[in-house]
């Protein structure tokens, strides 16, 4: 039966995007997030990048959370109408409308994946992990199919990331995510960081450590008290603890020391001088901004029972990984850190072009792929 309503499913786009195809095309790139309901920062630099210099083509963004099944529906209605008027799609996640047509979409479909570098197993090699998607579902609704390529930072995990997505590696193109350009950028930084002193004076006066957890979809047994040991380790007269959490976490701290509450599109790392996290690549922008990374793995025996990952986080990390929350204050207090091994991660997993900027790079790709398919 549910096989059955997928395919009555999937039918019913097809002949709406049939209908849009009669309609007339235009110089315009679609870009689709399911990540935010705001414009993702990579999205906007791409359409910043093509109006200053490729101002013939415009760039949509459409940006909306699976939150409400009725009006997402809605929304793909949207998807299909600027699919099929358009030269070409970019993706920074699964796309349900995507996939269903893999095959029937006559212009290129670019998956820039949301996250840099490799950590996590995703997609097929994640199939009916307790954090990941089920077998049959992921066959029904074709999950990963009909993409004409995608990005990744760095070849050095392509085959990881050639099995996570289905595709063949010829495909598969390396070049880091536009937003990699805002982490290099001293200047940037700098005045993001000003920005955020301008609006919390606080942050201003003591060093920052940010902790930024992956997102877990059952908060983990021991949670609340490893957040209790963390907040106990920091030395709050020298240090202001910030917490930066995925969108979806409801984790919080019950102590008005620990600074939380601030408008959710303000990117934390930019004021960091210490990052904590976990199995999250959000290392890697700490370590595109050159601040020290340490890992908080409090729930490393029950996380890698229900989460596997591509890598390590405890041997190939070249940083401290710990449960003990005291432990890692200690090592953020003294300095314990390898700049030069851990920047020689970044190098390995985030590969910079030499010549160009990185938005300048994904455009360049899209480019050749709406002329390569004319």
């Amino acid at each position: 039966m549910k096989r059955y309503l997928v395919e009555v499913f999937r039918c019913c786009l097809l002949f709406a995007y049939r209908l849009f195809l009669l309609l007339p095309k235009h110089r315009r790139i679609i870009c689709l997030s399911r990540e935010s309901n705001h414009p993702p920062v990579d999205f906007r630099l791409i359409q910043r990048y093509m109006a200053i210099n490729n101002p013939d083509y415009r760039v949509k963004i459409l940006a909306k959370r699976l939150d409400d099944p009725v009006t997402y529906c809605i929304h793909m209605i949207r998807q299909l109408y600027y699919i099929a008027t358009s030269r070409a799609v970019v993706l920074d996640t699964y796309a349900i409308i995507v996939s269903m047509l893999a095959g029937q979409i006559r212009i290129p479909v670019i998956q820039m994946w949301h996250a840099l570098g490799n950590m996590k197993k995703f997609g097929y090699t994640a199939l009916d992990d307790n954090e990941g998607r089920g077998a049959q579902t992921a066959t029904l609704m074709r999950m990963h199919q009909g993409y004409s390529s995608v990005l990744i930072s760095s070849k050095s995990f392509i085959d990881d990331y050639a099995a996570g997505f289905g595709i063949d590696k010829s495909r598969i193109i390396e070049a880091p995510l536009p937003r990699t350009d805002l982490l290099t950028s001293p200047a940037y930084r700098n005045s993001q960081r000003a920005r955020i002193i301008r609006l919390f004076p606080e942050l201003g006066r003591k060093k920052n450590i940010v902790y930024c957890p992956t997102f877990r979809r059952r908060p983990p047994s021991n949670q609340a008290a490893a957040a209790k040991s963390l907040v106990e380790a920091i030395d709050f007269e020298r240090y202001n603890l910030i917490i930066k959490k995925h969108p979806l976490d409801t984790l919080h701290f019950d102590d008005p020391r620990v600074f939380q509450t601030y408008p959710s599109r303000m990117d934390m790392l930019f004021i960091a001088d210490y990052v904590i996290s976990d199995y999250s690549t959000v290392i890697y922008e700490a370590g595109l901004l050159d601040v020290p990374v340490f890992l908080y793995g409090y729930d490393w025996e029950e996380y890698s029972r229900r989460r596997s990952l591509y890598i390590d986080p405890r041997h190939d990390v070249p940083t401290l990984f710990t449960g003990d929350a005291h432990r890692l204050f200690e090592a953020i207090d003294h300095d314990e850190f390898d700049r030069d091994a851990f920047s020689a991660f970044i190098r390995r997993n985030v590969a910079l072009p030499r010549d160009a900027s990185c938005t300048q790079q994904v455009v360049e790709h899209i480019l050749g792929m709406i002329h390569a398919t004319r």
